[in-house]
């Protein structure tokens, strides 16, 4: 190179430049230390440019239970519908917030047209139903029935890998596990109670709310009348096992029907056994979420304060 010329490759060959010499140094930092890319770009820089979010799957419900939960786990871009159960009071603990989607009566037809990537349905939805959804191309899966609190739990954790939001059901789960942890046990003989529905409807021990029971505190006296699961208790076999308490969960609530009314029958109120009406909401009892335990630590706070007004 020649005093006073600077040279510098560029791409498209070598440029040369008739400068003072004091002008080389700020000459060269300003072209040739521009830098080329060539090639593959850098790993890191590729990474960047290519790489996705995880594509989350867009959802219709065909179950009212179904739903209860993708309210709970679910972002709402994802939720393409819900039942059209989801958006009664009596029935959906999220009903406020079910409204805000639309809803299909579970038809194949209704959920095909909305193309979903998934379509969850309940473990006695229609098997007609879900031949015809499979034959659509369309993913299905079915959400079990929760008979006891860590079949709910499972749910949770299953309905959030569904979802592509397994950090979301593990967090919830945790949450609740604490929450069910620091219920207190009874400190004396549990009290006596007994879910007593419409026409006599009630639960023993295999089923969520006889877990429910349980796990609050109380004896339920279902299982002493050899029910396990679900079953009747008559008028006289209820005044027999002398339940301190029965906890009710009327569809619906302040309308009259002499199913309803069973638990006002003059021969328990005017009885000494007169238990105690604990009335829950129905949209608490139909299905098993984080509701429930909700109705737990409301069971429990129940039974401690009945157990200090007998003490």
């Amino acid at each position: 190179m020649y005093p006073g010329l600077f040279r510098c490759n560029g791409l498209n060959g070598s440029y040369r430049f008739s400068i003072s010499a004091r002008l080389i140094l700020v000459i060269g930092v300003l072209l040739c230390t521009v830098p080329v890319f060539a090639g593959e770009p850098h790993a890191a820089l590729a990474h960047a440019s290519t790489a996705k979010a995880p594509t989350l799957p867009r959802v219709v419900s065909i179950n009212l239970c179904a739903d209860q939960l993708l309210l709970a786990l679910a972002d709402d871009r994802q939720i393409a519908a819900l039942t059209n159960l989801s958006h009664q009071k009596a029935a959906s603990w999220f009903y406020r917030e079910a409204r805000r989607y639309p809803f299909t009566r579970g038809k194949a037809g209704e959920v095909i047209v909305l193309k979903p990537d998934l379509v969850l349905a309940g473990q006695y939805s229609s098997r007609y139903t879900l031949s015809a959804l499979k034959s659509a191309g369309l993913r299905v899966e079915k959400l079990p029935i929760a008979n006891s609190v860590e079949a709910m739990l499972k749910n949770i954790e299953q309905t959030a890998q569904w979802l592509g939001q397994p950090d979301r059901g593990a967090e919830m789960v945790t949450a609740l596990n604490k929450r069910l942890a620091a219920i207190k046990a009874p400190l004396a003989a549990p009290l006596r109670a007994a879910v007593y529905d419409p026409n006599g409807y009630t639960v023993g021990d295999q089923s969520l709310r006889g877990d429910v029971l349980r796990r609050s505190g109380w004896h339920n006296v279902a299982n002493d009348a050899g029910i396990s699961s679900f079953g009747v208790l008559s008028l006289e076999t209820l005044l027999r096992l002398q339940p301190d308490v029965l906890v009710e969960s009327a569809y619906s609530a302040g309308t009259y029907s002499r199913a309803q009314q069973l638990n006002q029958h003059p021969a328990l109120t005017q009885s000494k056994l007169a238990p105690e009406i604990i009335s829950v909401p129905s949209s608490q009892t139909i299905c098993g979420g984080p509701w429930t335990v909700d109705l737990i630590e409301h069971l429990s706070a129940e039974r401690i304060k009945l157990q200090r007004g007998k003490s």
